[in-house]
């Protein structure tokens, strides 16, 4: 994080306050500050153009979300890559694992999150790859991916960036090797 972005003392809890609430509207913002819309698209563009936010139109509200910074290293846990996660995906994610085939009414409901927060959130960690979905009639169910279904996507990706020429055969050869020892 570039601490002269955050000098700033307005753009700072501007920052903080998306921080902590992911996906919250201009005109929230704007009220929680009591900011005019000038200053407050300022710091708003100021942010965005730094990487450190990005912006998302929901309905008839444009919304901010924190621009989260990923590992992607190995690790011994439960998982094959690391993550940054938010207390709401750890949340979510510890549900998801209890309640396989959750959907996202009964996420509003056991978490008590907004829909707009839980959105979010499930897309991050789809990205993660530690969850997937799948529709179920009207509705989708999510599912925390096992070990080995993680292992898999991931084996998957390499193949598809090996055949793209995008990596050499011998990091080819090494990642896989990696993957199918755990």
């Amino acid at each position: 994080m570039n601490e002269n972005i955050f000098e700033h003392k307005t753009r700072r809890m501007i920052y903080n306050h998306i921080m902590i609430h992911p996906g919250d509207s201009f005109n929230n913002i704007k009220r929680v500050f009591e900011l005019t819309d000038g200053t407050l698209r300022y710091h708003l563009n100021y942010l965005e153009s730094r990487n450190e936010i990005r912006s998302a139109t929901v309905g008839n509200n444009r919304c901010y979300y924190p621009v989260e910074k990923i590992a992607l290293s190995p690790r011994s846990g439960s998982d094959l890559r690391t993550h940054r996660l938010s207390a709401n995906q750890e949340r979510l994610l510890s549900v998801i694992q209890r309640k396989p085939g959750v959907t996202q009414k009964e996420l509003i409901y056991l978490t008590g999150m907004k829909r707009i927060t839980i959105a979010y959130n499930i897309i991050k960690l789809l990205d993660y790859g530690v969850v997937r979905k799948e529709p179920n009639g009207k509705y989708i169910c999510y599912y925390h991916l096992s070990d080995t279904e993680l292992r898999q996507k991931l084996i998957k990706k390499l193949v598809f960036k090996f055949v793209n020429y995008e990596i050499d055969e011998k990091t080819f050869l090494a990642l896989k090797k990696k993957l199918e020892e755990r």
